[in-house]
């Protein structure tokens, strides 16, 4: 159920270019205001990441006083209250504010989900189940995609397509109710360990032994002790023993977001057309076949993240992608374009894709846990925010060429920063994670 916050979160990015076609068009859009300045389509596009940098902000203040779970139950109501705002919007700045407010869901979303998951998955699936919220992102964005097809050319077809999201955070908001608070959580708020073992007792199930539910406990409580009596607060994230995990999380988040992937995209239908592909004349069409290999390879990641570990998926897949970047930039051959194009996607979601987010979600102690998330989240969302105002300036200045090879440098920069600070944490649990630190 918290991986549903990614396929709200995927939903928006793959539904909006539509929204926004159906919104604009003067035969669909059915509304006075449909003619929107170039920077007015722009707001409405950008404002919900700017409603998840806010979220990702306040998440770092209210983070531990909320709680994983309600945490994640507040983001299920603001999705809900965008969704509404969007699709009834009888105005320009209603539709502003809607995608604002789901915006913050999203932060919300995105900083819940990978703690709530890591803190209550047992330690052998525990990659694959925060992985699968990189799953459900990919599989949004194909659902956007399908959505805009559907109604992009229908009258006001842009309120049907915002308004599909809302049955998604129905089932968002229930499956959260139904599910209990982080064992963890609770531990750290100094709740009872009766409330802890009941729980637990929930999310293992009525077949695990009492014995082994009050051992995980035991190992539980040792760290939450220590925790309980560490300071919070962004000082306590420059303690020594915090320093080189939030360095991992930070530069993971970027890394994720300045190593290409929205240049390689924005020309993925002109590579295709140039290899002489007859479907790449509607970019809906490359868009699709790309999500349809993205969740193919993503799937891949999340079934092997465990067995194989976080750290070879990483090195590999980055790899990868500085070697398709670098022949983005230097071969001039339609067809090593799109083979390069193809190594780039599948690369990116057998690692940064879904083993960042994983990362974050694992490697932070209890103490600093929702914190250290927050301003990891923040780092994310604010570099995707830069990257895309300063893209178009920079492929203007170097060409398109030239900003492959820089962001295949890159790349080979963040393999050595993987290659040299990041640990292997398959089959840990996260006090054993803690306790690597320290």
């Amino acid at each position: 159920f918290p991986a549903l916050g990614g396929l709200l979160f995927g939903y928006d990015i793959g539904a909006t270019s539509g929204a926004l076609v159906s919104l604009t068009n003067a035969s669909t859009g059915g509304v006075p205001w449909y003619d929107l300045s170039t920077l007015q389509s722009g707001l409405v596009v950008s404002s919900s990441l700017f409603g998840a940098l806010i979220s990702s902000v306040a998440a770092f203040f209210v983070g531990d006083i909320l709680g994983r779970r309600k945490e994640i139950l507040l983001a299920a109501i603001l999705y809900a209250i965008g969704v509404a705002l969007e699709a009834g919007a009888s105005s320009y700045p209603l539709l502003v504010a809607g995608r604002t407010i789901y915006g913050l869901g999203i932060g919300f979303a995105m900083h819940g989900a990978p703690a709530y998951i890591a803190e209550t998955a047992p330690q052998q699936v525990r990659g694959l189940l925060v992985s699968l919220k990189e799953v459900l992102i990919v599989v949004g964005i194909l659902l956007g995609y399908l959505a805009s097809f559907l109604f992009v050319s229908k009258v006001e077809g842009w309120r049907s397509i915002y308004l599909l999201a809302a049955p998604v955070t129905a089932f968002l908001f229930a499956g959260m109710y139904w599910l209990p608070p982080s064992p963890r959580w609770l531990l750290l708020q100094s709740q009872p360990r009766a409330e802890v073992v009941s729980s637990l007792r929930k999310l293992r199930g009525p077949e695990v032994e009492e014995e082994s539910l009050q051992s995980e406990v035991d190992v539980m409580e040792s760290i939450a002790a220590d925790a309980k009596g560490t300071s919070k607060g962004f000082g306590a994230l420059l303690r020594k023993e915090n320093l080189k995990p939030l360095l991992i999380g930070m530069s993971l988040m970027i890394f994720q977001q300045i190593t290409g992937q929205p240049s390689v995209l924005y020309y993925a239908t002109k590579i295709f057309q140039d290899a002489g592909f007859a479907a790449a004349e509607s970019a809906t069409a490359v868009s699709v076949v790309l999500g349809v290999f993205k969740l193919l390879m993503t799937g891949i990641a999340v079934f092997t993240v465990d067995v194989y570990g976080r750290r070879p998926l990483l090195l590999t897949g980055v790899a990868g992608m500085v070697i398709s970047l670098l022949i983005l930039g230097t071969i001039h051959n339609p067809i090593s374009s799109v083979v390069a194009l193809l190594l780039y996607v599948g690369c990116y979601q057998v690692s940064f894709g879904p083993v960042s987010w994983l990362l974050v979600g694992e490697i932070f102690p209890l103490a600093v846990r929702s914190s250290a998330i927050a301003l990891a989240s923040f780092a994310n969302f604010g570099s995707n925010f830069l990257v895309s105002l300063v893209l178009p300036t920079l492929q203007g200045v170097l060409g398109v060429s030239n900003t492959y090879i820089a962001f295949g440098l890159i790349a080979m920069l963040a393999v050595g920063v993987i290659y040299f600070t990041v640990p292997e944490t398959k089959g840990k649990s996260l006090e054993e994670i803690e306790q690597m630190f320290k």
